[in-house]
Formats: C-alpha cells, structure tokens, sequence
C-alpha cells in the first residue's frame, strides 16, 4: 500500500514541468553528453568545459535514457522519483518489523507528505538519491549488528556506502559510520577495539569502488583535477557563498520541511500537562535517537548547509513524531480536531485563491484541464471526508483524513500546471 501511494505520488506527474533550476538544466546536459559521447567518468559539455562532479546521478539518468537515446525530463526526474520511493519503503518495513507497525505506519505517511520530502521527490537533485543511500545504508549497519553482531564484511553496505560517495563525496561514507559509532558506544555491547575495527575495514571496502573513479580521473586529468574534486568534496567545512548559514539554519529548515505536520504539534503544545515520566528508549528507537542527533550536529557544525542535506533524519524524526501523535490523538483530542479544521480552512483559502488569483495573492493560478479537475474533484472528497469525520467520536479516523488531505493537496501541487 506504502509503495502504491509512492507511485501514486510522484511517477505519474515526472516531466509534467520545465526545469527550473540551473543544477537541473546542468545535470541534463551532462548525462546527455554522457550518454551521446560514451565518456562516463570527464565529459565535456557546452564550450569545452570538463564535469567532474560525482557521476551517480548522472549514471542513473544514462542508464534509464539509453533506450530512448536522449535525456527528457521523465528520465531526468526518475532517480529521484524512485529514490523516494525505496527511502519510504525502507523506512516502513525497518521500522514496522522493531516497533509498533502503526507507529511505523503513520511515521512513513508523514514523510510521505511533508514539504521536505515533497519538493525533492521528483526533482533531478542529488541529494535526496545522497539521502537514500545513507538512510538506508544506516539501516542495513544495525541489521548488520543485530543479526550478525558486526562479524564479516557485509557487501551490501560497501556497495550503498560506494554508491552515496559517487553521488556527493567522502561524506557519504565518514557521516553513517560515525552516526552508527557513536550508536554502538552508547549501547556498550562490543568492546571499543572490535568496533573500530569493524568501522575501518568497512570504511576501507567502501573506497573500492569509488577509488576507481579517482584514479580514472587522475588518468585522464592529472594531480590538479583530482585535487579540485577533493577541495569541492570538503568545501562543505570551509565553504563561502549563500549556502553558508549559522547553526540554527537547521531548525527552522526542518520545520519548514515537516509542513504541514509541525504545525500539528505546536497546537499540542498548548494545554498539555507537563508530567515526569520514565522514558525507554532502547533498540531501534535508540538508534534513531543517536543517528538523529549525530546527523543533526554534523549538518549544524557545517558552514554550508541547505534545506535538502536534513532529508536523510527525516525517517528517524518521523518515527518519533508518529508516536507522540498516536499519544495526542489519544489523550488531546481537541488537538487533532482543531489542526483538522485548521488545514481544512487553509486548504479552502489556499484553492480559492488559485482558482480565482488577485494582485496581491502569493498563490499562482493553475491551468483547468481534465487531469487538474479529477484531482480538484479528489481534494473535495478529502475535504468532505474529513468534514464528515469532525463529527464523529473515533479520533484516529480524523487523523487519517488529515493525512489524506495532505496526500490530495500534494498530488494536486504535484500535477498542477501553473500559470
């Protein structure tokens, strides 16, 4: 069901909308190049300019443009369509088979729906395929620990740690490893010196790959190119330009990115008893804990941040998030129903203001056709649904109606064609 409501989300509107972003028209016109020359590791493009920016996301677009012979919008978009994808499905069934699975349930429709995770979905960025690779290769290590108590070299970890350094860098490798160490430090079950060592030798088959695409691009342009790559790898600690924010950039970031669910919990804020209480967090809830904060605190101490490198905590914030929402739907239930008649009202002035703009609305009109009023038609019945729902007893209904507004509001975003 998780993946039918993905698909639903996020394939059937991919090259719908012109590029609007340099980065994606650049990313275009180096996996056309890739894909016309046959050069996969320093194609140049337009005036004789050398790319060398990390080739995964390009490869992708190759490898799903080659049967048609050209790079289009659909295939420009679709890595990142399905990297969500997977993100989403990972995170249901990691989540689903150590916790309550309706907690896990709820915490994959939030990301399903929140801003954040929206606006990447079916973009041609990388970072969102760089966010999937480390939350699903930080998913892969506590299996790893949990059924194999870190003996052996797991190869499928090696493979989506290579893979995340091919789409941004050595971060791709250095951030999971030192999120799951301090993991494993925390819960003290190994000594320090097996740890390390399994941390290295991981650390040192992940390089394999990669190392290839290094050499090749020493080969091909020298010490100075590589040196280049290396200094843009970790511009990110010394970097200068408008990417480069103080710490707490990253908190408004990710309420932003948790619209319109952060909004859901600041209403719970007000009236809540606060009370002692004994917190477990053991487990997997334990290890979402310590790789949120650690991922959190690496981003932070970074002089360049942007919204979309948060994307691979999203899974872990999103698990505690549902939880606390099944507490407040439970016990608060005049939270639920007033976010729910909160969204209902802006959803209606949000629509209104769409079909009918005016000078100073900030909403852009969007073009009526067929596929525009089946989905106008849907966020209707959604609305009317949770209408409906307001004037029942069972709390957690009026919930699912709110999530499924979001979902119709989105999908109507998503295949709009604006004006």
């Amino acid at each position: 069901m998780i993946i039918v409501i993905c698909i639903i989300s996020v394939l059937p509107w991919l090259g719908l909308h012109e590029l609007d972003m340099p980065a994606q028209s650049e990313c275009a016109l180096t996996a056309n190049t890739m894909l016309q020359t046959g050069e996969w590791i320093l194609p140049q493009i337009s005036g004789g300019e050398i790319s060398y920016d990390h080739p995964m996301l390009h490869w992708l677009i190759v490898l799903f443009s080659y049967g048609q012979g050209y790079v289009s919008k659909l295939t420009l978009q679709l890595p990142g369509a399905l990297a969500f994808i997977v993100m989403m499905a990972t995170s249901l069934i990691f989540f689903g088979r150590r916790t309550k699975f309706h907690e896990a349930f709820i915490s994959t429709l939030f990301l399903i729906t929140c801003s954040g995770m929206q606006n990447l979905s079916a973009a041609s960025s990388g970072d969102l395929l760089f966010a999937t690779f480390l939350f699903v290769a930080l998913t892969q290590l506590y299996r790893w620990e949990e059924n194999y108590e870190l003996k052996g070299i797991p190869v499928e970890i090696s493979l989506l740690l290579s893979a995340a350094i091919l789409t941004k860098g050595l971060m791709g490798v250095i951030l999971p490893l030192i999120a799951f160490t301090a993991y494993l430090f925390v819960v003290r079950k190994h000594p320090a010196g097996v740890i390390l060592k399994a941390m290295f030798y991981l650390f040192v088959s992940s390089l394999f790959l990669p190392a290839l695409w290094y050499v090749s691009i020493w080969k091909q342009g020298g010490t100075d190119l590589l040196l280049d790559v290396m200094r843009t790898e970790f511009s990110y600690f010394w970097g200068t330009g408008a990417d480069v924010h103080n710490v707490l950039y990253v908190f408004p970031a990710l309420a932003i990115g948790f619209l319109p669910w952060i909004v859901f919990f600041f209403f719970s804020l007000f009236g809540i008893k606060w009370e002692k209480h004994t917190v477990c967090c053991t487990g997997v809830k334990l290890f979402s804990l310590v790789s949120m904060v650690v991922l959190l605190a690496s981003y932070a101490v970074m002089p360049v941040k942007r919204a979309s490198f948060l994307l691979p905590i999203y899974p872990f914030i999103t698990i505690f998030l549902a939880q606390y929402a099944l507490y407040i739907t439970e016990y608060r239930t005049w939270c639920t129903r007033l976010f729910a008649i909160f969204l209902t009202v802006a959803v209606v002035c949000g629509l209104l203001l769409a079909l009918f703009p005016s000078g100073w609305s900030p909403f852009h009109a969007f073009t009526l056709n067929l596929r525009t009023g089946l989905l106008l038609g849907f966020t209707f019945a959604m609305l009317g649904t949770v209408y409906y729902q307001l004037f029942k007893r069972i709390n957690i209904k009026i919930l699912y109606a709110t999530i499924a507004l979001a979902f119709s509001v989105n999908l109507l975003v998503n295949a709009a064609e604006i004006i």
